[in-house]
């Protein structure tokens, strides 16, 4: 785990050369950060074991948006790891990194790591950390898959046991560090013969990566693009590949996609930034070799992202300030300002809209009891009175109103937690205004009924009262349901997960005869009793669409890809 300092400069200086940057910026780093970024945007689930310090606490936010399971990184250490990156206008970098916190991770903590593997599970090892041999040997001794990118190239490689590697990703420098063969393929070939039951890859940059198992060769020469910085490239290339490995494909298939990961990330700038999504790695591994990819838009500029020119704290000019950087005269760190963009679902999202529509679908179930009571309250008040009148009225109402009261807090709660930020701007703004209209809708008439009971305020009796409680409260609240199912289906669309086919039909009838409840209501008593009972099963089917939905996304995760990485 590294803090990227990043400078670019037109190019790169030499020995004894002193150049001015042209702009810079601090990002979240490091090859194991990096990798399991990846392999969880790719679709995998991973797990990481890190250490870094309390100015490194960003990183591990960083982990946790992309996916990753961040509970065993340390932010405790005293120092964090960095690393001071040169981006020429070309795209080559120059790197220099600092491990610290990274050379202080303990055997103890690999092995306590580990420990939740399951035998079959890939663990990813990098060389920027401590106790590289010993967690190695541990993770082949459990029965795990063990990969190693043996990045960057030092003294240590040289004692490695590559026997004991599932496989093994090194690019031109690091083969050759291996092997002392600079050409790339006899690296491979040398490289296979000390490790005949292990896959072994050789990456090569804008030329794509050969591969070789066992007697097999393979070889993919990679997308051509318009590089606009290299940083991260090999880590999204690793991260991908294991995530398509772990789902079961084969090895030319894999290395289409970590090509294909690699050549997107160099189309934007910073390491985990750049790093595409499994839908973009899909689109772009299907395309023939060499196919010149279409630029991306930079993360920030397509959100409207902007360095802002005066500190938002105290208002003092940052004019030549960059990300990450400290306001000069109140200390207030400098932060992209603009429209965020929205983070990548999650597990823990897709369990709150799990959560959030069977809770929604709940509420709307209580109002099926409304004709119950209805029916009830008639039955009772003949039987006693002889004629339905005030009596009926009055207490069938007090017996609505705690049913009214849950299905006003459930429904309310319940879409709340359905609008994560995972979703379209528009969509999580549409749910919530449908939400707060159908909440206050049921307050106001919560409130009359309860006042019409107890005579607690005089209400100016007349036209204008019956207008807005039997006319324009009911019409606001079934509006608002309406964009609500409708809005369901953006819901749906965005989990993009198998749903069976009766639930999604039953889903499109219920949009569709939703329609018919203002209708229904215009007829008087008889629109009592059929009126909720539509609008109600309209609702609770759509959000069974939704719970479906997020179950079939939850299974998917669970089934999908395993993956633990240690940085």
């Amino acid at each position: 785990m590294m803090i990227d300092r990043v400078s670019r400069v037109r190019s790169l200086p030499r020995a004894g050369e002193t150049v001015a940057a042209l702009a810079s910026g601090v990002f979240a780093g490091g090859k194991g950060a990096n990798q399991a970024a990846a392999a969880a945007r790719c679709g995998a689930r991973v797990r990481m074991l890190g250490r870094t310090g309390r100015d490194g606490a960003f990183i591990v936010d960083a982990l946790r948006d992309a996916g990753v399971a961040t509970g065993e990184i340390s932010t405790a250490d005293p120092v964090a790891g960095s690393a001071t990156v040169l981006v020429a206008e070309s795209g080559e970098n120059a790197i220099v990194i600092a491990p610290e916190a990274n050379t202080r991770i303990v055997l103890a903590e690999i092995e306590a790591f580990l420990q939740r593997a399951a035998q079959g599970d890939i663990v990813l090892f990098q060389n920027e950390c401590s106790c590289l041999h010993e967690g190695i040997a541990h993770a082949a001794s459990r029965a795990l898959r063990v990969w190693l990118n043996a990045a960057p190239a030092d003294a240590r490689l040289g004692a490695l046991k590559l026997e004991k590697l599932t496989g093994l990703v090194v690019n031109e420098t690091e083969a050759e560090a291996l092997t002392g063969e600079r050409e790339p393929a006899r690296a491979l070939e040398a490289l296979a013969a000390r490790m005949p039951a292990a896959t072994v890859i050789v990456t090569l940059g804008a030329n794509g990566a050969i591969a070789a198992l066992g007697r097999a060769r393979y070889a993919h020469r990679g997308f051509t693009v318009d590089a606009v910085d290299t940083v991260g490239c090999g880590d999204a290339f690793v991260g991908a590949y294991l995530a398509a490995i772990a789902e079961g494909r084969d090895i030319a298939q894999a290395l289409a996609r970590a090509n294909a990961a690699g050549a997107l990330a160099a189309m934007r700038e910073g390491a985990m930034p750049s790093l595409p999504s499994r839908d973009e790695v899909e689109v772009a591994a299907a395309l023939p070799e060499r196919t010149r990819l279409k630029e991306r838009p930079r993360a920030a500029a397509a959100a409207g992202l902007r360095v802002p020119t005066a500190c938002v704290r105290c208002g003092y000019d940052l004019t030549g300030k960059a990300v990450g950087q400290k306001c000069s005269e109140c200390g207030h760190t400098v932060e992209l300002v603009g429209a965020v963009p929205p983070p990548p679902f999650t597990r823990a999202f897709v369990e709150r809209i799990r959560r959030g529509a069977q809770l929604t679908r709940l509420g709307a179930l209580v109002i099926l009891l409304v004709p119950i009571v209805f029916l009830a309250g008639a039955i009772v008040s003949r039987s006693i009175r002889g004629f339905i009148g005030a009596e009926f009225v009055g207490w069938t109402l007090l017996v609505f109103v705690p049913l009214m009261a849950f299905q006003l807090v459930s429904q309310a709660v319940g879409t709340a937690r359905i609008a994560v930020p995972s979703l379209p701007l528009r969509t999580r703004r549409m749910i919530l205004i449908a939400g707060a209209v159908r909440a206050i809708g049921f307050l106001l008439t919560g409130a009359m009924v309860l006042n019409a009971r107890f005579d607690w305020v005089d209400l100016p009796d007349g036209r204008w009262m019956t207008v807005i409680f039997l006319g324009i409260v009911p019409a606001a609240v079934i509006a608002s349901d309406i964009v609500l199912v409708w809005m369901l289906r953006s819901v749906v669309a965005a989990l993009n997960a198998h749903v069976a086919q009766r639930h999604r039909v039953a889903a499109s009838i219920a949009r569709a005869a939703i329609f018919a409840v203002p209708v229904i209501a215009l007829f008087p008593f008889t629109g009592w009793y059929f009126a909720p009972t539509l609008w109600a099963m309209c609702v609770a089917i759509c959000h069974k669409e939704v719970v479906e939905s997020a179950r079939a996304a939850l299974r998917r995760m669970e089934a999908g890809p395993r993956s633990a990485g240690s940085a």
